[in-house]
C-alpha cells in the first residue's frame, strides 16, 4: 500500500543513486529545494506532474517510486571483486537472481582507494536503477586482506549507501563459501594472480600472494609471463624450438621482440592472457609449454603441501579461478603433487555465489538450497 513515507525513501534513494544533490533535483524539476526535502521526509507528495517528471529524470518508473512494484522479499546484493573483473548479483531471499553485472577490476591496491569505490558504486548503481530497497551488500575482493584499503573501502560505501548494511572481506572468503562449510581448509585462488590461504576456523593466515612483483605461485601473469619469455628465447636461439612462438606472435600480430613496449604497457591481466597459449600447447604435445606448467604447478603445489603441514587446517583444499575453472590439464598438474591425504574441491559456483551466500546469511536468509537454485539461473544468464 502506497504511502508518503516510502514514497519519500525511495525518492531520497534514487536521487543519491543518480549522485544528485536536493537542489539539483529540484532545479531540474522546477520546483524549491524545499519541496524535495518534504517529500523525502513525507510531510508533502509531489503532483502527478511532478511525479512523472521525477520518475524521467531519476530513470525509474512512477510503480518504483511509490513502491507499488516491490514484493515483499528482501533483496541483497553479492559483489566479488578480482584482478580482473568485478562481478556484481543481486538476488531475493528466495534465491531469484533480479540482475547481473560486471565491470573491471577494483583491486584498490592496484587502482587506488577513489577508483575502486567508483567501480563498486557504478555497479551497485546499475543493479539498484529499479529497485533501490537492498538491505545488504557483501564485497569479497582482492586487496581487501591486505593493509587497511578494505575498510577505507567500505567506509566510504557506508557513507554513499547509509541506509544498506554493508560488510567486506577478502575475495578468498568468497571461494571457501562456495565449497564448503568446514572450519578448516586449505583455499587458493590462481587467476591473473594467485594465493594461498590456511582456515583455521575464524583465524585466516595468508601464504604468499604479494602481488605480481613479489609472487611467484603458478598465476595466469606468472605463466603468461613465462610464455612470452620462451617465445623470446626461442627467436632470439637462446631457448628450445616451441609452438608458443608461432601462437605468442599470432595473437600479437608481429613478433614478441616489436611488441616489447606495446606489452610494458598493458598491465598485469594482459599478460595473463598470454596463460591460455601455454594450455593448448601442453595439450598439443610441446615440450616447453609442459615444462612451464609442470614448474608453475610446483610452485602452487609447494606453497599448498605447506600450508596443509604447518597449520590446523584440516585436509580439504578448495581451488579457485580462471586457471582451474578453464585449464583441466593445470588442475591435474597440481592435483598430482599435493599430498596424498589432501582432498581438492573445485567448485561448481561461480565466486559471486560465494558473495552472494555470506550476504544472505549477513542478513539472516535462508540458504537451505541455495547452491542449485543459483547455479541453474546463473548458467542461463551468462549463456545470454
Amino acid at each position: 500500500m502506497f504511502t508518503a513515507k516510502e514514497l519519500g525513501n525511495n525518492i531520497r534513494n534514487y536521487r543519491m543513486r543518480r549522485g544528485l544533490s536536493q537542489g539539483a533535483l529540484a532545479e531540474r524539476l522546477c520546483v524549491t529545494p524545499q519541496s524535495v526535502s518534504k517529500w523525502e521526509r513525507g510531510t508533502a507528495v509531489p503532483s502527478l506532474d511532478s511525479l512523472c517528471l521525477l520518475a524521467q529524470t531519476l530513470n525509474v518508473s512512477a510503480d518504483a517510486l511509490l513502491g507499488t512494484q516491490n514484493s515483499t522479499e528482501r533483496v541483497m546484493i553479492g559483489i566479488d571483486g578480482g584482478g580482473t573483473k568485478t562481478e556484481f548479483v543481486m538476488f531475493t531471499e528466495s534465491w531469484k537472481i533480479l540482475k547481473r553485472v560486471v565491470l573491471d577490476s577494483c583491486n584498490p591496491n592496484a587502482i587506488g582507494i577513489e577508483e575502486s569505490v567508483s567501480v563498486f558504486c557504478r555497479g551497485i548503481n546499475m543493479l539498484t536503477a529499479q529497485n533501490p530497497n537492498v538491505c545488504g551488500i557483501y564485497i569479497g575482493a582482492s586487496g581487501f586482506g591486505l593493509g587497511k584499503s578494505g575498510e577505507q573501502v567500505q567506509a566510504l560505501l557506508e557513507k554513499r549507501y547509509p541506509d544498506i548494511k554493508i560488510c567486506s572481506g577478502n575475495d578468498i572468503l568468497n571461494v571457501i563459501a562456495c565449497a564448503t562449510d568446514a572450519d578448516r581448509c586449505v583455499a587458493v585462488i590462481c587467476g591473473t594472480g594467485s594465493i594461498v590461504f590456511a582456515k583455521e576456523g575464524e583465524k585466516l593466515t595468508r601464504l604468499t600472494g604479494w602481488g605480481y612483483l613479489l609472487s611467484k605461485l603458478g598465476s595466469g601473469f606468472d605463466i603468461g609471463r613465462d610464455v612470452l619469455y620462451a617465445a623470446l628465447q626461442d627467436a632470439e636461439g637462446l631457448g628450445s624450438a616451441t609452438s608458443l612462438t608461432q601462437a605468442v606472435e599470432h595473437k600479437l600480430g608481429c613478433t614478441v621482440a616489436d611488441a616489447i613496449m606495446d606489452i610494458y604497457s598493458h598491465d598485469q591481466s594482459y599478460i595473463a592472457s598470454f596463460a591460455p597459449l601455454a594450455v593448448e600447447a601442453y595439450d598439443a604435445g610441446d615440450a616447453v609449454a609442459k615444462e612451464i606448467l609442470c614448474a608453475n604447478a610446483d610452485r602452487l603445489a609447494e606453497v599448498i603441501n605447506h600450508a596443509a603441514q604447518t597449520y590446523d587446517c584440516g585436509k580439504i583444499v578448495v581451488l579457485s579461478g580462471g586457471m582451474f575453472t578453464s585449464a583441466r590439464c593445470f588442475t591435474a598438474l597440481v592435483q598430482e603433487r599435493i599430498r596424498p591425504e589432501l582432498e581438492m574441491i573445485v567448485p561448481q559456483n561461480p565466486q559471486v555465489y560465494g558473495a552472494c551466500l555470506l550476504c544472505a546469511r549477513m542478513c539472516g536468509a535462508e540458504t537451505e538450497h541455495a547452491s542449485e537454485k543459483f547455479w541453474k539461473q546463473y548458467q542461463k544468464l551468462i549463456q545470454k
